[in-house]
């Protein structure tokens, strides 16, 4: 294929090429006919002249703001400066001296960081020296003294960059190592960046981007080195003042928790008693389970005497609905949930629900055979409960409602159930504790001429001891969880803190 074709073909697939080429055309072509109209009316060599006269014009300006910075730095300062970091309030005349004696040994200009932890050693060399007339050297201080000594830097320079650095609290280590190993291709992408907003303002609002870019340049000619080596100066100043005055604090006997320190202390363990003192029982939760139209709002109405919850052949609980109830003088709060439909979102509700229940009314109907989307929330149940062992299961209540449908003599004088009736019953609700792997299946009807309902609301009464016990060990259980996670934090907290002291003093001292 021809090279000219080859470039069409590429520019034709690239669409930002071809934005770029549509911005700018119409700026070519003003400026071409710019020229043009300058030639036709002669004005073209004054405009030359022109330019060329204020480019030599802000040459000169640069050299001249050039100079006059250099003149500035060769002024004599002052030899006594103030330090950056300030000195501690408790600190006596003597000590405070010490520490301004440190700072006015500090240079004022940029030196290899290289030299920073010879610098640094020197300094708490020479605190040590003055406070204890030549008795102690850098290192003569004991562990407890610089645990804590770097527990109090730690939280000062935690609070210094939260404070300083925006966004500090949201970029992870991870981030910033990344950005670190790849920073020559992070700078390229900057410049890369730089250079499309400059054009984008170039294109948008040209007297502005002029105006901008002359005043850019002004500012980096000028001041761009000096700047550069001013701030390197100011940083490795702050730092060498922070370290004398940590090591005044250190060799002076400040290391000491504060009346404020020891209030808190008191406050946690007061705060401590307050979290292991016994809870009262909560009403029980009991969650009401069961496939769309199986009689869960029902049986909630033949628990609480009454219409409490709406009932209809069509669903009729959407999503979850709260009953506080009194079951056989015990406190409830009845849940009846939205029905089993088979789909995996209802089901991890369902499953998130039992985790935070105390007690299930599982409802099946006894003439629906199609029983698999139950047992496979079931197994789900089990699955998750096996998975944390410290969790006590809830109790189930598996209730097999509607038995009247299976007895086409329903219903019978004053309940009593021939043997046939019977044996049916019994067929159906073994089927059910079959295919769901329990005990029991309390047969009732919840329709019309009610029957059982007495045996049900005793089951459920009868197994509150065990929900009671569930929800103890629910309640006991999550407090554990979060104290296992605050426990894990604050261990990866104290970790860093090591191994952040133990770099810093390799830095410092070359250990």
């Amino acid at each position: 294929m021809p090279p000219v074709k080859v470039i069409l073909k590429r520019i034709a697939r690239s669409p930002a090429l071809l934005t770029a080429i549509l911005y700018a055309l119409p700026w070519v072509v003003l400026v071409i006919l710019g020229v043009l109209w300058l030639a036709e009316h002669d004005w073209l060599l004054p405009f030359v002249a022109i330019t060329l006269g204020l480019v030599l014009l802000l040459r000169l300006s640069l050299l001249l703001l050039k100079h006059l910075r250099q003149t500035q730095s060769a002024a004599p300062v002052d030899a006594d400066p103030a330090p950056i970091v300030t000195a501690n309030p408790e600190w006596s005349a003597r000590e405070l001296a010490v520490f301004n004696s440190l700072c006015t040994e500090i240079a004022r200009e940029p030196r290899p960081w290289g030299d920073m932890r010879q610098l640094s050693f020197d300094l708490v060399e020479k605190a040590a020296q003055q406070l204890s007339a030549g008795q102690k050297g850098a290192l003569d201080f004991s562990i407890p003294e610089a645990l804590l000594l770097a527990d109090r830097v730690m939280i000062r320079l935690r609070r210094n960059l939260h404070d300083m650095v925006p966004f500090s609290d949201r970029i992870s280590l991870k981030t910033i190592l990344w950005i670190w190993e790849n920073k020559a291709w992070v700078q390229r992408g900057a410049t890369v960046v730089g250079w499309a907003w400059r054009a984008k303002r170039m294109i948008t609002n040209p007297p502005a981007a002029i105006m901008q870019e002359i005043q850019g340049a002004v500012t980096s000619s000028a001041d761009g080195g000096e700047m550069k080596n001013f701030s390197l100066a100011l940083v490795q100043q702050i730092i060498l003042e922070e370290v004398a005055r940590a090591a005044v604090d250190l060799h002076s006997g400040y290391l000491r928790f504060t009346d404020e320190e020891l209030l808190n202390i008191e406050l946690g363990s007061a705060d401590f008693d307050k979290q292991i003192l016994a809870q009262p029982n909560e009403p029980i939760r009991l969650l009401v389970i069961g496939q769309v139209s199986a009689g869960k709002s029902t049986i909630v109405n033949r628990l609480a005497g009454g219409e409490v919850a709406e009932t209809d052949m069509a669903p009729t609980t959407p999503d979850l609905t709260r009953h506080a109830l009194d079951i056989d003088g015990i406190a409830y709060s009845v849940i009846d949930t939205q029905g089993i439909d088979g789909s995996e979102k209802v089901a991890e509700t369902l499953l998130a629900q039992v985790l935070d229940c105390d007690q299930v009314l599982w409802i099946l109907r006894a003439n629906r055979p199609a029983r698999a989307p139950d047992v496979a929330l079931l197994r789900q149940i089990e699955a998750a409960f096996a998975a944390r062992p410290l969790r006590r299961m809830p109790p189930v209540t598996i209730v097999a409602n509607a038995v009247d449908q299976l007895l086409p003599d329903w219903p019978f004088p004053e309940h009593l159930l021939p043997r046939e009736a019977q044996a049916t019953i019994a067929a159906a609700s073994a089927a059910i504790c079959a295919d769901l792997t329990c005990r029991e299946a309390i047969p009732v009807v919840s329709e019309g001429a009610v029957w059982n309902l007495d045996q049900l609301i005793s089951t459920v009464a009868h197994s509150a001891s065990d929900a009671l016990a569930t929800q103890r060990n629910r309640r006991r259980s999550t407090g554990a969880e979060a104290s296992a996670t605050f426990s894990q934090e604050m261990s990866r907290g104290a970790s860093g803190l090591w191994e952040t002291g133990r770099l810093v003093t390799g830095k410092l001292f070359g250990r």
